[in-house]
């Protein structure tokens, strides 16, 4: 195995692994929302003052000439804004629900790929790949499942799962379209994508965070109706000191991520990072004593055989007639 192998393998293991301190910030009085925002914004600025000249691509100003870095930044600010809604609804969707379950729905992701390569880059859409999209989008159906639908709805838990639901399938729906996006603004440099990555997501989190003090002061007449408006002040002293360190871990996880990405087929990346799903499935069964329903085993593998069956075939760039 290589090192480009072993750093997918690493990037795989951090986000398999990232509930557990996002879980426990949230028990020190840190909302997930608050700890994703302030983990990025930290790991933003250490990245702008390693990499300054990165910006000048953010924002547009590119040594190609004035109107192409204009499209290329808008390009990368587009590109952070899914990469921020990703990462918000994916991490909120982790404080709401089941871990297991959120992850095996994030990765629905393949079939929104497939769909937005399809309306953005014109990639044809065979009927393999459809078939592939049925698999998957069933496999959902039964993770879903109406018999856990009916039985949810007997307890107030009803509602905060359904929106972890919701949450996980936005997220992975949110990654597919950064994907196609990063492919579309391939020509940016690894640290310019980065920076726009980590700003995105340090920023969308803060904007949510001001959308529902607003809605609370004016709606609710500021009756803290959401948990994650608390205040980041009152979280327990020892909750900043693995903030900088989560910082650290997403950091490397994503310079993982597009090390062994740059350097290996894209459909061997896709296949890696499914271990992600054992990497959360053992954690959670270790850690919070996770046992998986006959619904999830079975929809879940419904899911993954299909992201294996698209990984493991060759991506098809013709265009249709």
């Amino acid at each position: 195995m290589s090192l480009a192998h072993l750093a997918l393998v690493f990037n795989a293991f951090i986000w398999g692994v990232s509930w557990l301190p996002y879980k426990w910030l949230e028990s020190q009085g840190l909302s997930i929302l608050w700890a994703t925002a302030l983990a990025y914004m930290l790991a933003t600025g250490a990245l702008a003052v390693a990499r300054p000249g990165a910006f000048a691509g953010v924002l547009g100003i590119a040594s190609t000439g004035i109107s192409r870095g204009l499209s290329l930044g808008q390009g990368l600010w587009v590109m952070g804004l899914f990469y921020g809604l990703t990462n918000t609804c994916f991490n909120w969707a982790l404080a709401l629900g089941d871990v297991v379950r959120v992850v095996l729905l994030f990765y629905l992701m393949p079939v929104w790929s497939a769909i937005f390569a399809r309306l953005i880059l014109k990639e044809k859409l065979s009927g393999e790949g459809l078939a592939r999209l049925v698999l998957a989008l069933a496999g959902a159906g039964v993770v879903l499942g109406w018999d856990g639908l009916h039985t949810q709805t007997a307890n107030s838990f009803a509602g905060q799962q359904l929106l972890a639901d919701l949450l996980s399938i936005a997220g992975g729906l949110f990654f597919g379209l950064a994907n196609v996006y990063l492919r579309k603004f391939e020509s940016a440099t690894a640290y310019e994508r980065t920076l726009t990555m980590y700003l995105g997501s340090g920023v969308v989190p803060l904007g949510l965070l001001g959308l529902m003090a607003l809605i609370n002061l004016a709606v609710f007449q500021n009756s803290m109706q959401f948990p994650s408006l608390s205040s980041p002040l009152q979280a327990a002293p020892q909750a900043w000191l693995i903030v900088p360190l989560l910082a650290l871990g997403l950091g490397l996880a994503n310079y993982s991520l597009q090390y062994g990405g740059s350097r290996l087929p894209t459909q061997v990346t896709s296949l890696i990072m499914l271990s992600e799903i054992v990497f959360a499935a053992v954690s959670a069964a270790w850690f919070a004593g996770k046992v998986l329903t006959v619904a999830e085993w079975v929809g879940g593998g419904m899911i993954v055989m299909a992201a294996i069956w698209a990984s493991l075939r060759p991506p098809s760039n013709a265009k249709p007639a």
